[in-house]
């Protein structure tokens, strides 16, 4: 791949910076009480600018949520895969590293905005809403779903039905923290010490079933 000239990493760049300025102003306002002036306060820029970069709020709504979804799955990605390769003697060990990174990636507050911003913004952007659902959950589902069966075929473990699996391993490892956050908000925000417990026990109840 060639690399990038210098007047393209800065245009990369000054995109970047935009995309996260962006970000905060969204997730600590939502949609409507954003402006792209905030934004480009909060970006060291002017309104001029921002709109060089994008056409308006709803492009640049847009481009933060799924830019979000793809860094947090490219993330999420070379450690699945990497459970793949687990050897026998350390599959239990293998599982618990994915969970406790899953379930603190999942539950980090940026991480949680996010998500709150997406589902309460559901109705007004529903393709935004799906694009987020399919480019996160379902994608590393799938890939997870792949994992497992990987695992099954080399004996490792007994998975019938893999993107079952997948979806439920996930949900043993989440569901508790995420639930009680998405109802009670940050003051229900679980310690590093509890999540890392929920994620192994979570990861006992998955292997003894499999």
């Amino acid at each position: 791949m060639a690399e990038l000239s210098l007047a393209e990493q800065r245009y990369a760049r000054k995109r970047a910076e935009i995309l996260a300025a962006a970000s905060d102003v969204f997730t600590t306002h939502g949609y409507l009480g954003a402006s792209m002036d905030a934004v480009a306060t909060a970006a060291g820029a002017s309104k001029r600018t921002v709109y060089q970069y994008f056409a308006d709020k709803e492009e640049l709504f847009s481009s933060v949520v799924l830019d979000a979804v793809d860094r947090g799955y490219e993330f999420f990605r070379p450690h699945i895969l990497a459970l793949a390769d687990a050897d026998a003697d350390d599959l239990i060990e293998a599982f618990r590293r994915h969970a406790r990174l899953t379930i603190s990636g999942i539950m980090a507050p940026q991480v949680l905005r996010m998500r709150r911003l997406v589902m309460a913004e559901a109705d007004r952007f529903p393709e935004i809403g799906r694009e987020y659902y399919e480019r996160s959950w379902v994608r590393t589902l799938d890939l997870l779903a792949r994992t497992l069966a990987r695992l099954d075929e080399r004996g490792l473990l007994k998975i019938p039905n893999p993107e079952r699996a997948a979806y439920m391993f996930t949900w043993l490892v989440v569901s508790m923290p995420l639930q009680r956050t998405a109802f009670m908000g940050n003051a229900a925000m679980y310690t590093q010490a509890e999540l890392d417990d929920i994620a192994d026990e979570a990861v006992r109840v998955f292997l003894a079933a499999h």
